[in-house]
C-alpha cells in the first residue's frame, strides 16, 4: 500500500503529496486505474486511495469551495459543505481513536519505543556460557519422551 502510494506521488505530483495534500476529484480511481494501465492491481490501488484520503492531513484539506484536482492538477470540481462536514467528522473520529488508544493500554506505546531487551538465551550464547546455565535461566525444563511416557503412565493410574 506504501508503495502504491509512492508510485502516485511520483506518478502524479500535480495532485499527490504527502506533505500538502490537495483533494482529488471525485472517481479519481478510474483515471488512476486507467493511466497505470494494469501495472497495479485494483485492489492495492483502491487500498492505497482509501489510506491516502483517510489521513488526517488530506481530511484537514478538505474545506468547502476547495477545488478539487484531477491527476493532472487542474481543478476537477470543489469540496462541498456535506465533504468537508464528513471530513470532520472522520478527522474527530480519528482523534477519540487516539485518545482512546493513549488510555486503553498506555503501556503499548512505550513498549514500542523501549528498546527490546535480548533474549537469556542469546545473550549467555554470545558471552561464552554453557548451553546448561542458559535453559535454567529461560524457563522450566523440557520434558523428554521418558518424561511425557511417564506423565500419561501416571494419569491412565488415577483414571482406574
Amino acid at each position: 500500500m506504501r508503495a502504491v502510494i509512492k508510485l502516485l506521488c511520483e506518478q502524479f505530483p500535480q495532485a499527490f503529496s504527502r506533505r500538502v495534500p490537495r483533494p482529488l476529484k471525485v472517481g479519481v480511481y478510474a483515471d488512476a486505474l486507467a493511466a497505470f494501465g494494469g501495472a497495479v492491481e485494483p485492489r492495492d490501488l483502491k487500498s492505497a486511495l482509501r489510506a491516502y484520503t483517510s489521513d488526517a492531513r488530506y481530511l484537514r484539506s478538505l474545506s468547502a469551495g476547495a477545488d478539487r484536482v484531477g491527476l493532472d492538477g487542474s481543478p476537477a470540481g470543489t469540496v462541498t459543505p456535506e465533504d468537508e462536514a464528513v471530513a470532520k467528522t472522520r478527522l474527530a473520529d480519528l482523534a477519540k481513536l487516539a485518545d482512546l488508544a493513549k488510555v486503553s493500554a498506555p503501556g503499548i506505546i512505550e513498549a514500542k519505543i523501549a528498546p527490546r531487551a535480548e533474549p537469556q538465551a542469546k545473550v549467555a550464547v554470545e558471552r561464552g556460557a554453557k548451553k546448561e546455565n542458559t535453559t535454567a535461566a529461560s524457563g522450566p525444563k523440557r520434558l523428554s519422551l521418558a518424561d511425557l511416557r511417564e506423565a500419561g503412565r501416571r494419569r491412565r493410574e488415577r483414571e482406574t
